[in-house]
């Protein structure tokens, strides 16, 4: 495939390098969200996301879902979890325009692979990037209070 430009080559070797930790099909050089988990989300999550997305107008498309670990369990090696430099690569090479970490595990390695104290449930920046930082999003959206806390949280994202 011919790229238009250097930026698109890289995010598309790094979709084809990390492809068993990503969901989602994003052109290069549109990544509006990368959401980060320990494993791939379940339906609530998800919706909360894409449901909060787009009520901030942050379009319908360019979300990509990364998990820490392989997203087929049962595949050879999905025991194998990335590690910070990997993390960092793998953000840097998609260049999101926002970033969302939906539990401690995605948390602490994104902290870890940017050398800086990531707060849960608080809004960051990472490297200039408008960032939401969750303990436990899955939990935490299981309660009216929990949702109001993350709409807050994604409200920062705009």
């Amino acid at each position: 495939m011919v790229q238009r430009n250097i930026f698109e080559a890289g995010a598309v070797e790094v979709n084809q390098l990390f492809d068993d930790y990503l969901e989602g099909n994003v052109q290069p050089g549109a990544c509006i969200a990368l959401i980060l988990s320990m494993r791939s989300l379940g339906k609530p999550a998800r919706t909360a996301i894409d449901n909060s997305l787009a009520a901030l107008r942050l379009g319908e498309s360019g979300r990509i879902y990364a998990t820490l670990l392989p997203i087929h369990t049962e595949a050879e090696g999905a025991d194998i979890p990335l590690d910070a430099q990997s993390l960092f690569l793998l953000v840097e090479g998609l260049d999101p325009l926002r970033i969302i970490a939906s539990d401690h595990a995605s948390s602490k390695l994104l902290a870890d692979a940017y050398r800086t104290p990531l707060p849960p449930d608080a809004s960051v920046r990472i490297f200039g990037r408008p960032s939401a930082v969750f303990r436990d999003l899955e939990r935490l959206i299981e309660t009216d209070g929990g949702k109001q806390k993350a709409w807050a949280l994604f409200k920062t994202l705009a």
